[in-house]
């Protein structure tokens, strides 16, 4: 049987076709490690890049261009897109509902301090963390909110930046809005039908590990989040307290409630967003104004849902890019390659071996990528899809691997990731207006940042011992079965 040739061919050898990637990996490194860039625009002109030097190296260049527009022309991709268009809206209802002013006047109406405040900012950024849907977008929106009253309240300065990165994972592991497990499991199909990963699957199988890990990290940061902090001048909390954006929590519940039940995110977020919308006119939270205005100086929209979408574009245009990467890589044929290469070895001939590779893949991934979990995904998932197929794998077993690994200590590397660098960024930039808040060390975040450490000792709990596994492997042999 004649092996079928590549849509792509490229001068000299085919392995050109991984170029894009390689240099898209390089280039992303360059703006995290070398010049301490932690934005998704470095990546997205990682992208363009490598995308140009792909179409210089590819022979049939009529056809390139056709095979990057393919990348998003799927069914999937596209829907993906959209999810990330409408959590943009949400994430910015929340914030402009000014949910986070509703926690701190909660903590403070039950006199919690020191320790029981680092505990208390942990879950409070969970929860903002499940209604904002991505991890980084839920993460500069909590440490301006937790981190100058958290200071003043006695906590230990490392502890608190590490709970609110420990907070924002653990939410947006419990959400079904996340844009990391619903792109995940739209990227991971099943041999056979092409059926993608089943969400709601996915987040039963899962969360009572990630449940166990929130509550060994609730445990450890209310033993250890005091520290030396001591409590502050208290007057000063009154700025970031506001008990209506407590309000807020119900559109957050409504979201839940509805993408559990019938496992459609687009019906969760449209219902949950004119929640939002009708509590925080009632409210007072916000005007209509807020949710659109016109600038007529500058012929600008402004309001919620344009600044919700607007926020997201970057990483809606580079998840777009991304597509185009994966596509020229599957039609040069060395994806393909790639994975046969992975599979011809003898480690990956037991379902542990095959497990090993995907959890390994995606942290190496991860890191080289600063721990910007949304692009490592994309950058790996299409590998882990093939080698998972052919080690009759699930899907969902797959989109869990993947997820947990993602976003465990591969994201919170001291040295380049966009979390931990990130949070240094902005709390230098606060304490250089306040001089009481205090700095902290990318190691002491890292150190600090308990969940993350703890799921990743899950993440080798599941490979070393199969747990979950075999039920899974029953599943996609009753399925072939009946196929």
């Amino acid at each position: 049987m004649e092996t079928e040739k590549p849509k792509l061919v490229f001068w000299g050898t085919q392995a050109f076709a991984m170029m894009p990637f390689v240099l898209y990996i390089l280039i992303g490194g360059i703006f995290s490690v070398g010049l301490h860039y932690y934005s998704m625009k470095g990546l997205i002109f990682a992208a363009v890049i490598s995308l140009l030097t792909g179409f210089f190296l590819c022979r049939n260049k009529g056809k390139y261009w056709d095979s990057v527009v393919h990348g998003l022309a799927q069914y999937g991709n596209s829907r993906l897109i959209f999810i990330f268009l409408v959590i943009g809206i949400f994430s910015k209802l929340m914030m402009t509902g000014n949910i986070g002013g509703g926690f701190i006047w909660l903590s403070l109406q039950l006199g919690i301090t020191k320790s029981g405040f680092v505990v208390f900012a942990f879950l409070a950024s969970a929860v903002i963390s499940m209604g904002a849907g991505a991890p980084i977008a839920a993460l500069f929106a909590v440490i301006p909110i937790f981190y100058p009253p958290g200071i003043l309240l006695g906590a230990s300065p490392s502890m608190l930046s590490g709970a609110l990165i420990s907070g924002i994972f653990f939410g947006d592991a419990l959400s079904p809005s996340s844009q990391v497990i619903n792109t995940t499991v739209m990227i991971q199909h099943e041999r056979g039908t092409g059926r993608p990963a089943k969400l709601l699957t996915v987040l039963k199988q899962r969360t009572p590990y990630i449940l166990a890990a929130g509550a060994v990290t609730t445990v450890l940061y209310l033993i250890f989040g005091a520290g030396e902090g001591s409590v502050g001048d208290m007057t000063q909390l009154s700025q970031f307290s506001d008990a209506r954006g407590l309000w807020m929590l119900v559109p957050v519940v409504v979201l839940l409630c509805i993408c559990f039940k019938t496992g459609n995110l687009f019906e969760g977020v449209s219902f949950a967003i004119i929640t939002g919308f009708v509590l925080g006119l009632i409210t007072g939270l916000f005007t209509f104004s807020d949710i659109v205005s016109i600038d007529y100086e500058t012929a600008g929209l402004n309001g919620i849902i344009f600044e919700g979408i607007y926020g997201i574009i970057d990483v809606t245009v580079s998840t777009i890019l991304l597509y185009g990467l994966i596509a020229v890589a599957v039609d040069g044929g060395m994806l393909e390659r790639c994975c046969s290469i992975i599979l011809s070895g003898k480690f990956t001939k037991t379902k542990r071996g095959a497990e090993t590779v995907l959890a390994l893949g995606i942290v190496i991934v991860n890191i080289l990528l600063a721990g910007c979990v949304l692009p490592s995904i994309l950058l790996f998932g299409d590998i882990a899809d093939r080698i998972g197929q052919e080690s009759s794998i699930s899907p969902e077993r797959r989109s869990i691997l993947l997820t947990a690994n993602a976003t465990n200590f591969s994201s919170i590397i001291p040295i380049n990731s966009a979390f931990v660098m990130g949070s240094v960024t902005i709390i230098n930039e606060m304490v250089q207006k306040h001089s009481y808040l205090p700095t902290v060390s990318p190691f002491q975040i890292f150190c600090s940042s308990f969940y993350c450490l703890i799921l990743t000792g899950v993440c080798i709990f599941w490979v070393v011992t199969g747990v979950g596994r075999e039920g899974s492997l029953k599943t996609v042999k009753v399925k072939e079965k009946l196929e």
